[in-house]
């Protein structure tokens, strides 16, 4: 019976143990709904080497929320100098939607990016405008069918632009939709 009872205390400290760590991942994370962060700028039509950007021109530090009366200040919030997103570059080949490797045709103006199978951008805050500010091109390479996709958020149809907090800070997941793009894609057509 001793060692029932030991064993009983024991699996219960380490459940606690557990149960606290994962506790300590989430207990500073908050989520948001905040349409229009993200502008995919278009044209009215797209030829060989040209130039499709993305920006956050309308990421203000002060963002307001529905049903809110006051502003939320994010940058306040997150201690954050640093948003991300992600996105990726689609091309149609018969019929079906494949992965356009992006590579060294990356053009960055603002912010700052990672490219893999997708780009992932970075808004860095700027204390002068007060605004997160990315503005990234995609060089256009061949003629077709292509879109842009961002990937689903938590929320399950818009996507995430995600916090890069520091440690004992608010981490802030905002629910957002690109402007001109139609349910988290923008399709378009290189002549």
């Amino acid at each position: 019976m001793k060692t029932l009872k030991y064993t009983f205390f024991l699996t219960l400290i380490v459940i606690s143990f557990s149960c606290s760590k994962e506790d300590e991942e989430f207990y500073n994370a908050v989520y948001t709904t905040i349409p229009g962060l993200v502008t995919i700028e278009v044209q009215p039509n797209y030829e060989v080497n040209d130039v499709l950007w993305i920006n956050t021109n309308s990421f203000s530090r002060y963002l307001s929320e529905p049903n809110q009366t006051t502003p939320l200040d994010v940058y306040r919030t997150t201690n954050s100098q640093k948003f991300s997103f992600i996105y990726s570059l689609e091309r149609q080949v018969d019929g079906n939607w494949e992965n356009v490797a992006i590579g060294n045709n990356f053009v960055q103006e603002n912010g700052s990016t990672s490219i893999g199978n997708y780009v992932t951008a970075n808004a860095i805050y700027n204390s002068t405008t007060e605004t997160y500010e990315f503005r990234g091109g995609l060089r256009l390479l061949q003629t077709g069918q292509y879109r842009i996709g961002f990937f689903s958020g938590y929320n399950g149809s818009n996507f995430d632009i995600i916090s890069d907090s520091g440690n004992r800070s608010t981490f802030l997941t905002i629910a957002t939709t690109a402007i001109n793009a139609n349910n988290g894609f923008y399709n378009f057509t290189v002549n």
